[in-house]
């Protein structure tokens, strides 16, 4: 990563990109534990909020998860009350997942608080500078997603 081409601009904006993605991850899995799951079960319990209804197959897909670890996320969002299975009555081999709501209230504190704050963070910009950072947050969720894919074919 040091090349002596780049900026020291450059490189410390990709630092903070690094620190930022560290935190996050470092947060969900503290909000995830608050309300009893693990981390990755907290980011599938997100995608189902989300869609509220999807296969177990798809939720495989957007998670990059094999099937068999999806049984188990699912497995334990159930035994949680946070969601519920069956059978699709369209193709018996397939389960179709669904996000119950009641139970996120205290998710619903801790993700509004970091909304608030983030939304407060967000609201010093005018439109044309937060216009850049959606596409420069899109971009970068973009690269994310090429690398995670390249990782997850081999």
């Amino acid at each position: 990563m040091d090349n002596p081409t780049h900026s020291p601009e450059l490189l410390d904006l990709v630092k903070s990109i690094k620190d930022l993605t560290r935190e996050t991850l470092l947060f969900q899995s503290l909000a995830a534990l608050s309300i009893g799951l693990n981390a990755t079960d907290g980011e599938c319990l997100d995608f189902l909020m989300e869609r509220k209804s999807t296969t177990a197959g798809e939720l495989a897909k957007l998670t990059g998860l094999t099937t068999g670890a999806i049984t188990s996320v699912i497995d334990r969002l159930e035994r949680s009350g946070f969601v519920k299975r069956e059978k699709d009555p369209l193709d018996r081999r397939k389960v179709i997942v669904t996000y119950l709501p009641g139970k996120e209230k205290k998710a619903a504190q801790i993700y509004g608080a970091l909304a608030h704050d983030v939304i407060l963070k967000l609201s010093h910009y005018n439109n044309e500078e937060l216009e850049s950072l959606r596409e420069f947050t899109q971009s970068l969720i973009e690269i994310y997603r090429n690398n995670a894919s390249k990782i997850s074919r081999k």
